[in-house]
């Protein structure tokens, strides 16, 4: 893949990111070998944190760098630098479903109140439909187009989806309005994650909970695989997080986070956790 596949177009405007967990000017940040030029990784000197210190505005999230258009990027990317294990994961996928997968929507089940629920980095909206009638889905996607068909499914359910960044959709809410809340591969994009999960703590109940799911950057395979890891995306994946910041940041906004017992394996590219309010 070339730079060239890459480098955003003239026209996208890029800002530039301190720290998003510490705050700290990314200049005297180590710049991380998995950085994949124009796009430069960096390992945060104060705390550690790992984070791209660029991101493509919002407004062209919602529509030139939108997911649905980055994806096809990505998938190529992946497809000419590991053809073989690229094709090897695709034939196999079977093996996903050999053993139970976590699913967001058992998990606000099984964890929080009946009510509002919101989800951060919609999408379409499929992944709360299959909760029962006595939750009522809400959520905000960055993606025009996608926003658009969330609404329509949401809207039958009395609930709705708004168009915009998620610091924006979430003034809209009052204090305590939601019992749950999914960040399912949402994190990870988010260029001010920390932000992000302080205007979540003020929109949930006391009682309420957040399911999040994001790449675990402190896995065994991206030790092994090195550049080639799945967890890479340029310039799509802002953040990288590993169990121990992961927990940081939410304790900074007010939450415990508990990955139960296979929640943060080192053997998984993915770790999941449920934040509950402090």
């Amino acid at each position: 893949m070339s730079k060239t596949d890459l480098a955003p177009s003239p026209s996208l405007e890029i800002v530039d990111r301190t720290c998003p967990q510490c705050g700290a000017d990314p200049t005297n940040a180590r710049i991380n070998p998995y950085s994949l030029d124009p796009w430069r990784i960096r390992d945060c000197g104060t705390c550690g944190f790992v984070f791209i210190d660029q991101a493509p505005v919002y407004a062209a999230l919602s529509t030139e760098m939108a997911w649905e258009r980055t994806s096809k990027i990505e998938e190529t990317r992946r497809k000419t630098m590991r053809s073989v294990s690229w094709k090897l994961s695709k034939a196999t996928r079977f093996r996903l479903n050999i053993l139970p997968r976590r699913k967001v929507h058992q998990l606000i089940e099984r964890y929080a109140a009946p009510g509002n629920v919101i989800d951060l980095g919609c999408g379409a909206g499929g992944l709360l439909d299959p909760l029962p009638p006595d939750f009522t889905p809400y959520g905000i996607e960055i993606s025009a187009e996608l926003a658009a068909s969330a609404q329509v499914l949401f809207a039958a359910r009395g609930g709705a989806a708004i168009h915009g960044p998620a610091l924006d959709g979430l003034k809209l809410f009052p204090d305590g309005f939601f019992t749950a809340a999914s960040l399912r591969s949402y994190l990870e994009h988010e260029s001010q994650p920390a932000e992000v999960l302080a205007a979540l703590h003020r929109t949930l109940t006391p009682d309420g909970i957040a399911v999040v799911k994001v790449p675990n950057y402190g896995s065994m395979n991206r030790v092994v695989t090195g550049a080639k890891w799945c967890g890479f995306r340029y310039p799509d994946h802002l953040n990288y997080f590993t169990p121990e910041s992961l927990t940081r940041m939410a304790r900074n906004q007010g939450f415990s986070a508990a990955f139960g017992l296979t929640g943060r394996l080192p053997t998984s590219d993915n770790m999941w956790a449920v934040l509950r309010k402090l």
